[in-house]
């Protein structure tokens, strides 16, 4: 047997092995600022500078200049995410706690893996697979300060209190929800001439779901019932999409151009949770659109960067607003109704637009050097601060720096580091200080902050 067939069969095992599900956290809105470790250190850049197996990530065209390789990571991935609510009893009877509280979320820790591979089938055609993630989760303690009997999950009658979404002790002691996104993308990229790619993935779509602590929102008003809304363990929904790309090299090649169109991946619905959700349950994963450039200064030096826009406000369950935090009396703003329903409460996110930017030093032929920026201003609007006590994808300046090391000619050791530095949305909800009156200023905040650290090996074939 030949050479190349040994690596073909090779390629094709690891690749099988790669097709595991991924679990990962978010930093632009519930998206990670890139993917793979070389990205990740370039604040997320990627469109025009494919570098490792994970390149059809940002997009598929990008393969044709990664050639034969496979990478594998792992990131510790460190969140810091919590809420202050300051809530009094209301003359409607809405619930009240006896001043602020604030929570921080538990389950601070996670590993995030990392995988995709290259084949350079020909000198014109590149296939191959990456493994990509997306997703969020909190978890909090809503037991009520000042009511002991409530503390066990047991209501007193006569009183109110809360804290999240446990009125009346008819929720959990705990709240939260866990969103995980995973996409597999099969992608072929072609050269049309030496100097233009275009490249398509197909993008299949695998989602996980839960929630729990929130059997208070029939009480609340927010749902019609309790069924199908909440303690419904973990559901699963699946779908497809798919993504094309391009690339241009302009004056000779120093100068490269990149464009990538995902489309909407289209899941079908997490029945489990159909009354939470609007439109029954369906939680499609936007579409988004990114351009950007990678320019070689010097022999050594390259600077890259990108602009990507995300469409969240074209999921209904992500971009229906909230719960109306101006009168206390109606929950139902902008054509709102309860949660489940087409118009349902959702999240009040809206559209994101994401701009990227970083270098990268090769220093010699054994050692490279990485630095980077990421900024996306939060999607989440000061009036839905409530319902984004479960979802606080605040963040909005990164900052990330790597680096890697080349023992052999086939084998590369890549580092990354980044910062997402604290970021905190201020604003009102419908249980607010003001007794009887509509809510007049801030009496709610949400906040997050991240610190990961990742490292990945590549094998070049």
């Amino acid at each position: 047997m030949g050479l190349a067939s040994n690596r073909t069969i090779a390629f094709l095992l690891v690749i099988t092995a790669i097709a595991a599900p991924s679990i990962t956290l978010a930093t632009n809105g519930y998206f990670l600022i890139g993917y793979g470790a070389k990205s990740r250190s370039m604040g997320g850049v990627g469109v025009a500078y494919g570098q490792d197996g994970l390149a059809a990530g940002a997009n598929p065209a990008t393969m044709v200049d990664v050639g034969t390789r496979i990478d594998l990571g792992g990131e510790y991935f460190g969140p810091k995410r919590g809420f202050v609510h300051d809530s009094a009893t209301l003359e409607s009877g809405f619930p009240g706690s006896n001043g602020p509280v604030n929570h921080r979320s538990e389950s601070n820790v996670f590993l995030i893996p990392s995988m995709g591979a290259v084949y350079k089938f020909n000198r014109q055609m590149s296939v191959g697979l990456a493994v990509i993630g997306n997703g969020a989760n909190t978890r909090y303690d809503q037991k009520v300060p000042g009511l002991p009997g409530c503390l066990d999950g047991n209501q007193v009658p006569g009183q109110t209190g809360s804290t999240a979404f446990n009125f009346n002790c008819l929720g959990e002691p705990t709240v939260g929800a866990s969103l995980l996104q995973m996409q597999m993308l099969p992608s072929l990229a072609y050269n049309v001439t030496k100097e233009h790619t275009i490249g398509a993935s197909l993008a299949i779509g695998v989602q996980q779901f839960r929630a729990y602590g929130l059997g208070a929102f029939g009480a609340l008003g927010f749902s019609s019932s309790n069924e199908d809304l909440t303690n419904q363990g973990n559901d699963y929904s699946y779908g497809a999409g798919v993504r094309l790309g391009y690339m241009g090299k302009f004056f000779k090649k120093r100068l490269t151009i990149g464009a990538n169109w995902a489309s909407k991946v289209y899941m079908t619905r997490f029945d489990k949770y159909q009354n939470l959700f609007a439109e029954n349950g369906k939680f499609n994963i936007p579409e988004h659109r990114t351009v950007g450039f990678a320019l070689k200064a010097t022999k050594q030096l390259t600077i890259a960067g990108d602009f990507q826009r995300i469409k969240y406000g074209d999921i209904r369950a992500v971009a229906n607003c909230g719960p109306n935090a101006a009168d206390p009396n109606s929950f139902f703003t902008c054509g709102t109704t309860v949660t489940g329903f087409s118009n349902g409460l959702g999240f009040g996110w809206e559209d994101q637009n994401v701009y990227k930017i970083g270098i990268n030093y090769d220093y010699n032929k054994q050692f490279s050097f990485r630095a980077g920026y990421n900024y996306g201003k939060t999607p989440i609007q000061d009036e839905e601060v409530l319902f984004n006590f479960l979802a606080p994808a605040v963040n909005e300046q990164h900052v990330t720096l790597g680096a890697s090391y080349r023992p052999s000619r086939n084998s590369e050791w890549s580092f990354n580091y980044m910062h997402a530095f604290s970021n905190t949305v201020k604003g009102p909800t419908v249980f607010g200080p003001q007794s009887g009156l509509p809510v007049n200023g801030e009496n709610a905040s949400i906040d997050l902050k991240i610190n990961s650290f990742g490292i990945a090996f590549g094998y070049k074939l």
